[in-house]
């Protein structure tokens, strides 16, 4: 069940009513049981999976929850087969038939191997979820969930359940002690929020898709184009998942409860390092907390630092799926982290000569352009399906050094002037919004007031009707991260 269809927006009303009307305990059976029917809508069967997910951290949490009558190797032994149990679930559904394919390219008698096996929707977002709870008991920096009800809710939340942001245990499961009264600010600030995510994803991403696809589908452009290409892909990527989350938050905020930050404009970064502080917050935090940390981090020397940031960002890019020029696409990014990092005092030196605004200014803005072309062409790797894909698209960008850049073809390529035009409007309103919230500034007083409100979320929902929904040739797209 997308977010943005009718039939979710009914689904979502009928949730409101009963949460917001019944009393109590009954007040999370009912998230409990819209949370199961939202996310086995498509495939009941799925509804097992997450439920037997569920029952085995919630006991090993309670297991583990009891260090007076266990021993400190008998709660490891604990921790160690609940995750080893949650990660073989999401290895066998997700990498198994990638490992049988490598396998089968070194040995050639292992060639043809093929497990049809599903994907489940969210997994890789439920067991992160829950393995951060189960290292959380163990290391005694969250109490032990005692109320299977609550910590089901938890697990399960619809908003978050497909996409993130990943729930943290600690903050989520202490909302649901106390009731959840009815907040008119706290639902008006959480419908436009919603909305705003919808302009992002409908007006934004989907709009963009059209000439990322064509180009990336076969059609043959100029080195130009794909250049331009690259640039709104990383635009695109961007609207899509930000306007989920802004979606999911939304939903959260409607119902009174909080959930993570996802994004804190991670364009408006100079650096790698900044942009990935910004960029699926809940993510970089879950493999900051629970890997990186682990691994040492950065107290055990330089070396051993930068040789960590590769494990964590070849770690990352397989999360995002089971192929290898995910892995390449993640060591990139963990190479221009080590590169920032070991060329930091050469910087901090530079920096120290531009105090003048008039020098400081352009460093910055070139620092920023920087940033931005290294991670558009880390989104090369991503957006790639192969690596043959892959080396066509770069054959196609250097030719402009035996042809020319040629012309710039996006209309060719399905992008009408008039949408252009939208494009730049709704995106530089983005961007603005974006600029605000780098410098630490928030709307909260909007849903305060009657006419700036309302006028908001008709402008919202009026460009979402014209130029999504309702739009000449419109083509819903799937959200980018519904496959990892």
């Amino acid at each position: 069940m997308s977010f943005t269809t009718f039939l979710f927006f009914g689904f979502f009303a009928l949730i409101l009513l009963g949460w917001y009307l019944l009393p109590g305990r009954t007040q999370r059976v009912w998230l409990l049981a819209a949370n199961y029917v939202f996310y086995m809508w498509s495939m009941p069967a799925l509804g097992l999976l997450l439920l037997a997910s569920t029952a085995l951290s919630y006991g090993a949490a309670r297991w583990m929850g009891a260090p007076e009558r266990r021993g400190a190797g008998q709660r490891r032994a604990i921790l160690t087969a609940a995750c080893l149990i949650q990660f073989g679930l999401l290895f066998a559904c997700k990498y198994l038939q990638m490992c049988l394919d490598l396998l089968g390219s070194v040995f050639p008698g292992a060639a043809g191997l093929h497990v049809e096996l599903l994907l489940p929707a969210g997994i890789s977002f439920f067991t992160f979820a829950v393995t951060g709870y189960l290292f959380d008991v163990w290391r005694g920096k969250t109490p032990v969930e005692r109320n299977f009800l609550d910590y089901a809710v938890f697990v399960s939340f619809f908003p978050c359940i497909l996409a993130g942001p990943i729930g943290q245990a600690r903050s989520f499961l202490p909302q649901l002690k106390t009731r959840r009264s009815f907040s008119a600010e706290a639902l008006k600030g959480g419908l436009l929020r919603f909305a705003w995510g919808m302009m992002q994803k409908l007006v934004l991403a989907d709009n963009i898709a059209v000439p990322v696809n064509a180009a990336y589908g076969g059609q043959l452009t100029t080195p130009l184009t794909w250049i331009a290409l690259l640039l709104l892909y990383s635009l695109q990527i961007y609207f899509d998942f930000a306007g989920y989350s802004n979606m999911a938050i939304g939903l959260a905020q409607a119902m009174g409860l909080g959930v993570p930050e996802n994004f804190d404009a991670p364009y408006f970064t100079t650096s790698v390092t900044g942009f990935w502080k910004k960029w699926h917050m809940s993510l970089t935090g879950w493999f900051r907390e629970y890997l990186y940390f682990p691994l040492g981090g950065s107290r055990k020397g330089s070396l051993r630092t930068c040789v960590n940031i590769l494990i964590v960002f070849a770690v990352s890019g397989l999360w995002h799926g089971a192929a290898v020029h995910y892995v390449v696409w993640g060591l990139l990014n963990g190479v221009f982290q080590v590169w920032e990092r070991l060329t930091a005092p050469l910087r901090k030196r530079v920096e120290s000569r531009l105090r003048r605004p008039a020098l400081r200014g352009p460093y910055l803005l070139l620092r920023w352009v920087l940033t931005y072309c290294l991670i558009s062409l880390t989104w090369l790797c991503f957006r790639a399906e192969s690596f043959t894909q892959l080396r066509f698209i770069l054959g196609q960008i250097l030719g402009l050094f035996r042809s020319g850049l040629g012309g710039l073809r996006l209309e060719a390529l399905g992008l009408k002037p008039t949408m252009t035009r939208v494009l730049l409007i709704c995106g530089g309103a983005a961007a603005v919004i974006d600029g605000l919230r780098a410098r630490g500034y928030r709307v909260h007083w909007l849903p305060r007031r009657v006419l700036p409100y309302y006028l908001a979320m008709l402008i919202l929902l009026l460009t979402v009707a014209v130029f999504g929904v309702y739009g000449e040739g419109f083509n819903p797209q799937d959200f980018v991260y519904f496959k990892y």
